[in-house]
């Protein structure tokens, strides 16, 4: 029988390849397929009897026996990518089948293998992505402790700056404390001598005159009161160092509360007069009210701090800073200008980004006015500007809402 129906089918078809052709018995068996289908089944690895996906190979053994076509539509080949797809036809006979396919269906085929190849690949693409996404979140994660290793190092770079200013302003009226320290105690030996000589000449008035004069009791008299207020001053003006920083840091207050917005810039000024004095540098403070606002006064002395020491650092040959407070109803407006030697055109809108400095290399982070918008925007919820006037200079533009 087999031999009959091969006998029939023209060599030209047996071995095209554009023409599918493939006879199943009801067990299973393949008993003829010509080249096409030959080629179909070796791009598969199953089984003949599990060649069959779509229809399989018991719904085909389903199908009436009848001289018409029992199916017609497409047919899938393999249980597993690549699959083969093709538009065919069905003969279901009492023992056995006929599956006949043409081009078109192999076209189709291979656009279907294309596709499942593209599925793979997202497949890949997506597991790849999972991947990166884990090790982005790994990458943030060690970026954000990054970021705030640095902040921390930027607060140091400001603390270190903040004591050599504070150093400075301790030590000169300790030196002269010390001074007329030593000077009052060889006063104070004079002194005693002197009396212990006027204890033994007592009797003796003229030797009293004597002995005033070899001690110059009445110089020592007069210069010891001076040296006294001398230390008393400089003991009061330690106090008010230590007074400034304390303000300035607020070490012994919570994070927030709510604080003169005057008692932060003024500690600041205080803090920095050193280096406002050693470059000729003066400080103009316009209040057009006392807002007091909800804040963090520590990290906004950070923020003025900064913004002042960018000032003095832009105007070397000496300068002024001004410094305009203006109250609204629900905001609080900060100006701060200088007549320095302003910001360029082409790195305006860079002064914000971190790591971004124009100082020289060790003398900057580029951290401090990405920090202080971080602490303006993101902490206090307010904004920060920057920009050049025509005339010149640097003006800083900070708004603060009063409560959050």
């Amino acid at each position: 029988m087999i031999e009959q129906f091969i006998d029939y089918i023209p060599l030209f078809l047996e071995n095209s390849t554009g023409i599918y052709i493939g006879l199943f018995d009801v067990t299973g068996d393949l008993l003829y397929a010509n080249q096409g289908m030959q080629d179909l089944f070796d791009a598969c690895d199953d089984k003949p009897m599990d060649i069959l996906s779509n229809p399989s190979f018991q719904n085909l053994l389903a199908l009436p026996v009848q001289k018409e076509p029992a199916f017609t539509g497409m047919i899938t080949l393999g249980q597993k990518p690549p699959f083969q797809s093709f538009g065919g036809q069905v003969y279901r006979m009492p023992d056995r089948f006929l599956i006949l396919g043409d081009v078109d269906g192999k076209d189709l085929g291979l656009l279907n293998n294309e596709m499942s190849h593209l599925n793979q690949e997202l497949t890949n693409t997506q597991r790849a992505l999972i991947k990166e996404k884990k090790n982005l979140k790994k990458a943030l994660a060690d970026l954000k402790e990054t970021q705030a290793l640095l902040i921390h190092s930027e607060k140091m770079n400001a603390l270190g700056n903040m004591v050599a200013g504070i150093a400075h302003e301790i030590n000169n009226p300790l030196a002269f404390i010390i001074s007329n320290m030593q000077h009052l105690s060889t006063a104070f030996d004079d002194y005693e001598q002197a009396f212990e000589e006027l204890a033994q000449l007592q009797k003796d008035i003229e030797n009293i005159s004597a002995i005033r004069d070899k001690y110059d009791l009445d110089f020592l008299s007069e210069d010891t009161g001076d040296m006294i207020k001398a230390c008393s001053d400089g003991l009061v003006r330690v106090k008010e160092i230590v007074e400034n920083l304390r303000s300035f840091s607020r070490l012994d207050e919570s994070d927030r509360k709510n604080i003169p917005l005057k008692e932060c810039i003024e500690s600041v000024i205080n803090i920095a007069k050193t280096d406002l004095h050693n470059k000729n540098i003066a400080v103009s403070c316009q209040f057009d009210s006392s807002p007091v606002i909800d804040c963090n006064p520590a990290e906004l002395n950070q923020v003025f701090m900064n913004i002042f020491m960018n000032s003095i650092h832009a105007m070397p040959d000496g300068g002024e800073i001004r410094v305009h407070v203006a109250e609204k109803e629900q905001s609080v407006r900060l100006r701060f200008s200088d007549t320095g030697i302003g910001l360029d055109k082409k790195i305006r809108d860079q002064i914000f980004d971190p790591f971004f400095t124009t100082k020289p290399v060790g003398q900057g982070t580029g951290l401090g006015l990405f920090l202080a918008r971080r602490i303006i925007v993101d902490e206090h919820q307010g904004t920060i500007e920057a920009h050049s006037p025509d005339t010149g200079g640097t003006v800083i533009d900070i708004s603060l809402p009063k409560k959050h």
